[in-house]
Protein backbone atom coordinates (compact mmCIF):
# COMPACT_ATOMS: atom_id res chain seq x y z
CA UNK A 1 0.00 0.00 0.00
CA UNK A 2 1.59 3.09 -0.76
CA UNK A 3 0.58 6.10 1.22
CA UNK A 4 0.64 9.81 0.01
CA UNK A 5 3.88 11.83 0.22
CA UNK A 6 2.81 14.28 2.73
CA UNK A 7 1.00 11.70 4.65
CA UNK A 8 4.25 9.96 4.98
CA UNK A 9 6.22 12.74 6.13
CA UNK A 10 3.50 14.73 8.79
CA UNK A 11 2.56 11.23 10.30
CA UNK A 12 4.37 11.66 13.23
CA UNK A 13 3.19 15.51 13.82
CA UNK A 14 -0.66 14.39 13.26
CA UNK A 15 -0.42 11.78 15.80
CA UNK A 16 1.79 13.02 18.46
CA UNK A 17 4.56 11.88 21.22
CA UNK A 18 3.01 10.88 24.15
CA UNK A 19 4.19 13.84 25.91
CA UNK A 20 3.40 16.15 23.17
CA UNK A 21 -0.28 14.59 23.27
CA UNK A 22 -0.52 14.89 27.13
CA UNK A 23 0.95 18.19 26.64
CA UNK A 24 -2.57 19.25 24.94
CA UNK A 25 -5.00 17.24 26.70
CA UNK A 26 -3.87 19.24 29.80
CA UNK A 27 -4.63 22.61 28.16
CA UNK A 28 -7.30 21.33 26.80
CA UNK A 29 -8.49 20.38 30.11
CA UNK A 30 -8.01 23.25 31.64
CA UNK A 31 -10.01 25.56 29.03
CA UNK A 32 -12.89 23.48 29.44
CA UNK A 33 -12.60 23.54 33.37
CA UNK A 34 -12.33 27.29 32.63
CA UNK A 35 -8.84 27.91 34.88
CA UNK A 36 -7.26 29.12 32.02
CA UNK A 37 -8.62 31.47 28.76
CA UNK A 38 -8.93 29.94 25.39
CA UNK A 39 -5.82 32.24 24.84
CA UNK A 40 -3.27 32.12 26.47
CA UNK A 41 0.78 32.89 26.83
CA UNK A 42 3.62 30.62 26.09
CA UNK A 43 4.51 30.78 30.05
CA UNK A 44 1.58 28.60 30.72
CA UNK A 45 2.41 26.17 27.72
CA UNK A 46 6.07 25.81 29.11
CA UNK A 47 4.55 25.76 32.57
CA UNK A 48 2.15 22.78 31.46
CA UNK A 49 5.34 20.82 29.36
CA UNK A 50 7.43 21.05 32.47
CA UNK A 51 4.40 19.30 34.71
CA UNK A 52 4.09 16.92 31.84
CA UNK A 53 7.96 15.86 31.68
CA UNK A 54 8.24 15.65 35.40
CA UNK A 55 4.92 13.54 35.71
CA UNK A 56 6.84 11.15 33.02
CA UNK A 57 9.86 11.38 34.71
CA UNK A 58 12.46 13.12 31.43
CA UNK A 59 13.90 15.66 33.89
CA UNK A 60 17.27 16.77 32.63
CA UNK A 61 19.86 19.08 33.24
CA UNK A 62 18.42 23.15 33.13
CA UNK A 63 20.09 23.46 29.90
CA UNK A 64 18.96 20.49 27.90
CA UNK A 65 15.19 21.50 29.19
CA UNK A 66 14.85 24.50 27.84
CA UNK A 67 16.04 23.00 24.46
CA UNK A 68 13.64 20.26 25.00
CA UNK A 69 10.39 22.53 25.97
CA UNK A 70 11.03 24.86 22.45
CA UNK A 71 11.51 21.55 20.37
CA UNK A 72 8.12 20.50 22.31
CA UNK A 73 6.72 23.27 21.46
CA UNK A 74 7.66 24.29 17.61
CA UNK A 75 6.26 20.67 16.98
CA UNK A 76 2.95 21.79 19.05
CA UNK A 77 2.48 24.32 16.77
CA UNK A 78 2.37 22.60 13.23
CA UNK A 79 -1.50 20.92 13.96
CA UNK A 80 -2.20 21.60 18.02
CA UNK A 81 -1.34 25.00 18.74
CA UNK A 82 -2.76 28.69 16.86
CA UNK A 83 -0.40 31.71 17.09
CA UNK A 84 -1.89 35.38 17.16
CA UNK A 85 1.33 37.14 16.15
CA UNK A 86 0.00 40.33 16.95
CA UNK A 87 -0.91 39.60 20.55
CA UNK A 88 1.80 37.09 21.36
CA UNK A 89 -0.62 34.49 22.39
CA UNK A 90 -1.19 30.93 21.51
CA UNK A 91 -4.74 28.67 21.14
CA UNK A 92 -5.77 25.09 20.44
CA UNK A 93 -6.21 24.50 17.23
CA UNK A 94 -9.63 22.82 16.08
CA UNK A 95 -7.83 19.90 15.34
CA UNK A 96 -6.34 20.00 18.78
CA UNK A 97 -9.99 20.07 19.77
CA UNK A 98 -11.14 17.14 18.06
CA UNK A 99 -8.07 14.81 18.80
CA UNK A 100 -8.68 15.77 23.04
CA UNK A 101 -13.11 15.16 22.07
CA UNK A 102 -12.11 11.57 20.46
CA UNK A 103 -9.43 10.62 23.47
CA UNK A 104 -11.86 11.45 25.88
CA UNK A 105 -14.95 9.68 24.72
CA UNK A 106 -12.62 6.73 23.84
CA UNK A 107 -11.32 6.30 27.17
CA UNK A 108 -15.10 7.50 29.24
CA UNK A 109 -17.83 5.81 26.65
CA UNK A 110 -20.48 4.68 28.73
CA UNK A 111 -22.40 1.75 27.82
CA UNK A 112 -25.74 2.97 27.44
CA UNK A 113 -27.99 -0.29 25.87
CA UNK A 114 -31.02 2.00 25.95
CA UNK A 115 -29.87 4.94 23.55
CA UNK A 116 -28.20 2.30 21.27
CA UNK A 117 -31.85 1.12 20.97
CA UNK A 118 -32.88 4.61 19.74
CA UNK A 119 -30.54 4.92 17.35
CA UNK A 120 -30.94 1.70 15.66
CA UNK A 121 -35.44 3.09 15.75
CA UNK A 122 -34.08 6.02 14.42
CA UNK A 123 -31.79 4.46 11.84
CA UNK A 124 -34.92 2.30 10.47
CA UNK A 125 -37.51 4.71 10.69
CA UNK A 126 -35.15 7.41 8.52
CA UNK A 127 -33.88 4.63 5.95
CA UNK A 128 -38.44 3.51 5.43
CA UNK A 129 -38.07 6.97 4.15
CA UNK A 130 -34.70 7.18 1.70
CA UNK A 131 -35.44 4.31 -0.49
CA UNK A 132 -37.69 6.31 -3.11
CA UNK A 133 -34.23 7.42 -5.22
CA UNK A 134 -30.43 6.32 -4.82
CA UNK A 135 -29.62 9.74 -3.63
CA UNK A 136 -31.94 10.01 -0.72
CA UNK A 137 -30.49 6.73 -0.06
CA UNK A 138 -26.65 7.99 -0.04
CA UNK A 139 -28.23 10.94 2.29
CA UNK A 140 -29.37 8.55 4.94
CA UNK A 141 -26.15 6.66 4.41
CA UNK A 142 -23.85 9.44 5.22
CA UNK A 143 -25.92 11.83 7.49
CA UNK A 144 -27.30 8.43 9.66
CA UNK A 145 -25.57 5.48 9.23
CA UNK A 146 -22.33 6.52 8.64
CA UNK A 147 -22.59 9.34 11.36
CA UNK A 148 -23.61 6.76 14.06
CA UNK A 149 -21.20 3.63 13.41
CA UNK A 150 -18.47 4.99 15.43
CA UNK A 151 -20.81 5.31 18.70
CA UNK A 152 -22.10 1.90 17.70
CA UNK A 153 -18.49 0.72 17.42
CA UNK A 154 -17.74 2.84 21.02
CA UNK A 155 -19.93 0.75 23.00
CA UNK A 156 -18.34 -2.66 21.68
CA UNK A 157 -14.90 -1.48 22.51
CA UNK A 158 -16.09 -0.06 25.82
CA UNK A 159 -17.51 -3.56 26.80
CA UNK A 160 -13.99 -5.01 25.50
CA UNK A 161 -12.14 -2.82 27.57
CA UNK A 162 -14.03 -3.71 30.95
CA UNK A 163 -13.17 -7.41 30.32
CA UNK A 164 -9.83 -6.56 29.85
CA UNK A 165 -9.26 -4.87 32.92
CA UNK A 166 -11.29 -8.00 34.52
CA UNK A 167 -8.30 -9.65 33.24
CA UNK A 168 -5.86 -7.72 34.21
CA UNK A 169 -6.95 -7.92 38.02
CA UNK A 170 -7.73 -11.64 37.91
CA UNK A 171 -3.98 -12.08 36.77
CA UNK A 172 -2.66 -9.73 39.25
CA UNK A 173 -4.48 -11.42 41.89
CA UNK A 174 -3.11 -15.11 40.67
CA UNK A 175 0.56 -13.34 40.58
CA UNK A 176 0.79 -11.21 43.70
CA UNK A 177 -0.86 -11.96 47.42
CA UNK A 178 -3.27 -9.84 49.20
CA UNK A 179 -5.12 -9.93 52.32
CA UNK A 180 -7.97 -9.15 50.82
CA UNK A 181 -8.15 -11.58 48.11
CA UNK A 182 -11.33 -13.26 48.58
CA UNK A 183 -12.80 -9.57 48.78
CA UNK A 184 -11.25 -8.56 45.35
CA UNK A 185 -12.22 -12.52 43.73
CA UNK A 186 -15.66 -11.54 45.00
CA UNK A 187 -15.53 -7.85 43.04
CA UNK A 188 -14.07 -9.58 39.83
CA UNK A 189 -16.66 -12.05 39.56
CA UNK A 190 -19.77 -9.29 40.31
CA UNK A 191 -17.74 -7.32 37.27
CA UNK A 192 -18.08 -10.21 34.78
CA UNK A 193 -21.66 -10.25 35.67
CA UNK A 194 -22.27 -7.17 35.29
CA UNK A 195 -20.58 -7.25 31.40
CA UNK A 196 -22.22 -10.25 30.77
CA UNK A 197 -25.84 -8.34 31.73
CA UNK A 198 -24.59 -5.42 29.08
CA UNK A 199 -23.67 -7.61 26.77
CA UNK A 200 -27.22 -9.39 26.37
CA UNK A 201 -28.92 -5.85 26.74
CA UNK A 202 -26.52 -4.53 23.91
CA UNK A 203 -27.31 -7.77 21.85
CA UNK A 204 -31.10 -6.91 22.55
CA UNK A 205 -30.43 -3.45 21.72
CA UNK A 206 -29.29 -4.41 18.22
CA UNK A 207 -31.82 -6.69 16.96
CA UNK A 208 -33.21 -3.86 15.21
CA UNK A 209 -29.89 -4.26 12.16
CA UNK A 210 -32.83 -7.31 11.27
CA UNK A 211 -35.40 -4.78 10.34
CA UNK A 212 -32.87 -2.85 8.43
CA UNK A 213 -31.22 -6.00 6.50
CA UNK A 214 -34.77 -6.71 5.94
CA UNK A 215 -35.38 -3.18 4.56
CA UNK A 216 -32.34 -3.23 1.85
CA UNK A 217 -33.13 -6.41 0.86
CA UNK A 218 -36.75 -5.66 -0.21
CA UNK A 219 -35.70 -2.13 -1.77
CA UNK A 220 -36.96 -1.53 -5.05
CA UNK A 221 -32.76 0.20 -5.74
CA UNK A 222 -31.18 -3.22 -6.07
CA UNK A 223 -30.32 -2.78 -9.91
CA UNK A 224 -28.25 0.39 -8.52
CA UNK A 225 -24.16 -0.67 -8.16
CA UNK A 226 -24.00 2.07 -5.89
CA UNK A 227 -26.92 0.25 -3.53
CA UNK A 228 -25.82 -2.79 -3.58
CA UNK A 229 -22.12 -1.71 -2.86
CA UNK A 230 -23.52 0.06 0.55
CA UNK A 231 -25.73 -2.93 1.19
CA UNK A 232 -22.60 -5.34 1.24
CA UNK A 233 -21.14 -2.39 3.43
CA UNK A 234 -23.63 -2.11 6.00
CA UNK A 235 -24.25 -6.24 6.13
CA UNK A 236 -20.22 -6.43 6.47
CA UNK A 237 -20.53 -4.25 9.44
CA UNK A 238 -23.97 -5.87 11.17
CA UNK A 239 -22.15 -8.90 10.97
CA UNK A 240 -18.93 -7.80 12.66
CA UNK A 241 -20.68 -6.55 15.82
CA UNK A 242 -21.94 -9.59 16.00
CA UNK A 243 -19.22 -11.78 15.99
CA UNK A 244 -17.31 -9.35 18.70
CA UNK A 245 -20.99 -9.87 20.82
CA UNK A 246 -19.92 -13.40 20.11
CA UNK A 247 -16.58 -12.97 21.04
CA UNK A 248 -17.59 -11.19 24.08
CA UNK A 249 -19.44 -13.96 25.54
CA UNK A 250 -16.98 -16.71 24.47
CA UNK A 251 -14.71 -14.53 26.08
CA UNK A 252 -16.70 -14.33 29.62
CA UNK A 253 -17.39 -18.12 29.42
CA UNK A 254 -13.54 -18.73 29.72
CA UNK A 255 -13.19 -16.96 32.18
CA UNK A 256 -15.58 -17.66 34.81
CA UNK A 257 -14.43 -21.62 34.99
CA UNK A 258 -11.08 -19.85 35.64
CA UNK A 259 -12.66 -17.54 38.68
CA UNK A 260 -14.34 -20.75 40.17
CA UNK A 261 -11.05 -22.41 40.46
CA UNK A 262 -9.53 -19.59 42.31
CA UNK A 263 -12.35 -19.92 44.52
CA UNK A 264 -10.93 -23.82 45.40
CA UNK A 265 -7.62 -23.06 45.02
CA UNK A 266 -7.98 -19.86 47.53
CA UNK A 267 -10.13 -22.17 49.95
CA UNK A 268 -7.52 -25.21 49.63
CA UNK A 269 -4.92 -22.56 49.79
CA UNK A 270 -6.44 -21.29 53.49
CA UNK A 271 -6.71 -25.02 55.02
CA UNK A 272 -3.30 -26.07 54.20
CA UNK A 273 -2.00 -22.82 56.19
CA UNK A 274 -4.01 -23.40 58.88
CA UNK A 275 -2.64 -26.93 58.76
CA UNK A 276 0.82 -25.36 58.46
CA UNK A 277 0.37 -23.17 61.46
CA UNK A 278 -0.97 -25.97 63.74
CA UNK A 279 1.49 -28.18 62.90
CA UNK A 280 4.32 -26.01 63.29
CA UNK A 281 2.91 -24.69 66.41
CA UNK A 282 3.10 -28.22 67.43
CA UNK A 283 6.64 -28.84 66.51
CA UNK A 284 7.46 -25.97 68.74
CA UNK A 285 5.49 -26.43 71.83
CA UNK A 286 5.05 -30.12 72.33
CA UNK A 287 7.60 -32.18 74.42
CA UNK A 288 9.08 -35.71 74.21
CA UNK A 289 10.26 -38.58 76.80
CA UNK A 290 12.49 -41.54 75.69
CA UNK A 291 11.00 -44.72 76.94
CA UNK A 292 11.75 -48.03 76.53
CA UNK A 293 13.10 -50.03 73.42
CA UNK A 294 12.00 -53.75 73.14
CA UNK A 295 14.67 -56.24 71.01
CA UNK A 296 12.41 -57.91 68.50
CA UNK A 297 13.12 -60.47 65.86
CA UNK A 298 14.63 -59.05 63.06
CA UNK A 299 14.37 -55.41 64.27
CA UNK A 300 14.17 -53.31 66.91
CA UNK A 301 11.54 -50.88 68.52
CA UNK A 302 11.70 -47.68 70.75
CA UNK A 303 9.04 -46.20 72.72
CA UNK A 304 8.63 -42.30 73.38
CA UNK A 305 6.42 -40.30 75.25
CA UNK A 306 5.23 -37.38 73.53
CA UNK A 307 3.70 -34.21 75.50
CA UNK A 308 1.37 -31.84 73.70
CA UNK A 309 0.70 -28.35 74.25
CA UNK A 310 -1.91 -28.11 77.54
CA UNK A 311 -3.90 -25.51 75.80
CA UNK A 312 -4.78 -27.64 73.11
CA UNK A 313 -5.92 -30.71 74.84
CA UNK A 314 -9.46 -31.91 74.91
CA UNK A 315 -10.11 -33.33 78.54
CA UNK A 316 -12.93 -35.42 77.25
CA UNK A 317 -10.63 -36.85 74.18
CA UNK A 318 -6.88 -36.51 74.55
CA UNK A 319 -4.88 -36.58 77.51
CA UNK A 320 -1.50 -34.75 77.22
CA UNK A 321 0.64 -37.83 77.43
CA UNK A 322 0.78 -40.18 74.47
CA UNK A 323 2.49 -42.82 73.76
CA UNK A 324 4.01 -43.36 70.33
CA UNK A 325 5.45 -46.76 69.34
CA UNK A 326 7.76 -47.02 65.71
CA UNK A 327 5.57 -48.61 63.08
CA UNK A 328 6.96 -52.00 62.13
CA UNK A 329 7.78 -52.99 57.79
CA UNK A 330 5.22 -55.16 56.46
CA UNK A 331 6.46 -57.16 53.92
CA UNK A 332 4.43 -56.01 50.28
CA UNK A 333 2.09 -58.98 48.70
CA UNK A 334 2.99 -59.44 45.00
CA UNK A 335 0.69 -58.24 42.57
CA UNK A 336 -2.31 -60.96 41.29
CA UNK A 337 -1.23 -61.73 38.17
CA UNK A 338 -2.83 -60.00 35.05
CA UNK A 339 -5.43 -61.85 32.82
CA UNK A 340 -5.60 -61.95 29.40
CA UNK A 341 -9.19 -61.29 27.90
CA UNK A 342 -9.95 -62.65 24.37
CA UNK A 343 -11.77 -60.34 22.60
CA UNK A 344 -14.91 -61.26 20.46
CA UNK A 345 -15.47 -59.31 16.93
CA UNK A 346 -18.97 -58.71 16.08
CA UNK A 347 -17.34 -59.07 12.18
CA UNK A 348 -21.25 -58.62 10.91
CA UNK A 349 -21.51 -55.04 13.17
CA UNK A 350 -18.24 -53.96 12.10
CA UNK A 351 -19.31 -54.12 7.97
CA UNK A 352 -22.21 -52.08 9.02
CA UNK A 353 -19.97 -49.29 10.51
CA UNK A 354 -18.08 -49.44 7.67
CA UNK A 355 -20.94 -49.11 5.04
CA UNK A 356 -22.42 -46.30 6.82
CA UNK A 357 -19.18 -44.49 6.53
CA UNK A 358 -18.71 -45.26 3.27
CA UNK A 359 -22.68 -43.88 2.46
CA UNK A 360 -21.78 -40.65 4.37
CA UNK A 361 -17.99 -40.02 2.38
CA UNK A 362 -19.96 -41.01 -0.73
CA UNK A 363 -22.81 -38.43 0.40
CA UNK A 364 -20.26 -35.71 1.00
CA UNK A 365 -18.57 -36.25 -2.68
CA UNK A 366 -22.13 -35.55 -3.83
CA UNK A 367 -22.72 -32.78 -2.42
CA UNK A 368 -19.37 -31.09 -3.01
CA UNK A 369 -19.68 -31.77 -6.67
CA UNK A 370 -23.38 -30.26 -6.73
CA UNK A 371 -22.00 -27.00 -4.85
CA UNK A 372 -19.45 -26.63 -7.63
CA UNK A 373 -22.04 -27.47 -10.69
CA UNK A 374 -24.03 -24.29 -8.50
CA UNK A 375 -20.96 -22.04 -8.39
CA UNK A 376 -20.57 -22.83 -12.02
CA UNK A 377 -23.63 -21.99 -13.16
CA UNK A 378 -23.59 -18.57 -11.07
CA UNK A 379 -21.10 -17.57 -12.74
CA UNK A 380 -22.04 -18.09 -16.31
CA UNK A 381 -25.60 -17.24 -16.25
CA UNK A 382 -25.10 -14.54 -13.02
CA UNK A 383 -28.78 -16.11 -11.47
CA UNK A 384 -29.55 -19.45 -9.79
CA UNK A 385 -32.49 -20.54 -8.48
CA UNK A 386 -31.55 -23.10 -5.87
CA UNK A 387 -34.89 -24.62 -5.67
CA UNK A 388 -34.16 -26.79 -9.09
CA UNK A 389 -30.76 -28.03 -7.26
CA UNK A 390 -32.98 -29.18 -4.04
CA UNK A 391 -35.18 -31.28 -6.43
CA UNK A 392 -32.51 -32.46 -8.71
CA UNK A 393 -30.73 -33.67 -5.45
CA UNK A 394 -33.85 -35.66 -4.41
CA UNK A 395 -34.43 -37.53 -7.94
CA UNK A 396 -31.25 -38.02 -9.03
CA UNK A 397 -29.42 -39.14 -5.78
CA UNK A 398 -32.87 -40.20 -4.19
CA UNK A 399 -31.25 -38.63 -0.69
CA UNK A 400 -33.23 -36.44 1.42
CA UNK A 401 -30.32 -35.75 3.82
CA UNK A 402 -28.24 -34.78 1.40
CA UNK A 403 -30.54 -31.86 -0.24
CA UNK A 404 -31.23 -30.61 3.13
CA UNK A 405 -27.31 -30.64 3.74
CA UNK A 406 -27.24 -29.04 0.31
CA UNK A 407 -28.96 -25.97 1.08
CA UNK A 408 -27.51 -25.35 4.27
CA UNK A 409 -23.92 -25.65 2.88
CA UNK A 410 -25.35 -23.07 -0.03
CA UNK A 411 -26.64 -20.34 2.33
CA UNK A 412 -23.46 -20.87 4.63
CA UNK A 413 -21.11 -20.34 2.04
CA UNK A 414 -22.38 -17.76 -0.63
CA UNK A 415 -23.57 -15.81 1.88
CA UNK A 416 -20.20 -14.88 2.99
CA UNK A 417 -19.29 -14.15 -0.68
CA UNK A 418 -18.86 -10.78 -1.49
CA UNK A 419 -19.75 -10.29 -5.22
CA UNK A 420 -22.84 -13.25 -4.43
CA UNK A 421 -26.46 -11.78 -3.42
CA UNK A 422 -28.63 -14.70 -1.36
CA UNK A 423 -31.97 -13.96 -1.29
CA UNK A 424 -34.65 -16.24 0.49
CA UNK A 425 -38.41 -15.47 0.39
CA UNK A 426 -40.71 -17.03 2.83
CA UNK A 427 -42.80 -18.72 -0.47
CA UNK A 428 -42.38 -22.86 -1.04
CA UNK A 429 -41.24 -23.86 -4.52
CA UNK A 430 -43.06 -27.11 -4.78
CA UNK A 431 -42.90 -29.92 -7.09
CA UNK A 432 -45.20 -32.30 -8.01
CA UNK A 433 -43.63 -35.52 -8.06
CA UNK A 434 -42.73 -34.39 -4.12
CA UNK A 435 -45.67 -33.19 -2.92
CA UNK A 436 -45.07 -33.86 0.35
CA UNK A 437 -41.79 -31.71 0.23
CA UNK A 438 -40.93 -27.96 -0.18
CA UNK A 439 -38.67 -25.43 -0.19
CA UNK A 440 -38.20 -21.63 0.20
CA UNK A 441 -37.35 -19.86 -2.87
CA UNK A 442 -33.82 -19.30 -2.52
CA UNK A 443 -32.17 -17.27 -5.29
CA UNK A 444 -28.39 -16.72 -5.34
CA UNK A 445 -27.34 -13.44 -7.51
CA UNK A 446 -23.90 -12.73 -8.81
CA UNK A 447 -23.42 -8.90 -8.58
CA UNK A 448 -19.54 -8.81 -10.19
CA UNK A 449 -19.00 -7.05 -13.21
Amino acid sequence: MHFPKILRERYNLLVPRQEDGLVVLALFQKVRAGTIERTFPERLIVDTIKQVYTELGMTSARGEETQKYDEALHRLLRHFLDKNLEEKTYQLSTYAENFCDMLEREVHTAINPSQIQKTFSDLVLLLERKLESIDDFRHWYHTQFFKHKNDISAQLRALQSQIEDTVEQLNDLVKNEFDNFREMLIGCEALLDRIKEQADKLSSAFSSKDDIKQILDDASLADEPDFRETKREVRSFFKDIEQRLINVSHTIDRIKPKINKLYNDFEKREFDRKIEAFLIYLLKNSSSKFGRTKKLKDRTVHEVEVFLPKNIITRDFYSDRSRLTSIDYYQLLDPPPVLVQDLSWDEEDLKRQAMLRQQQIDREIRIEKWISDIAAELEKKKKVNFADYYYKILFKDNDLEAAIKTATLVLKEFSKMENVEVTVREEFALDAKQPNIGIWKLQLKSTAS
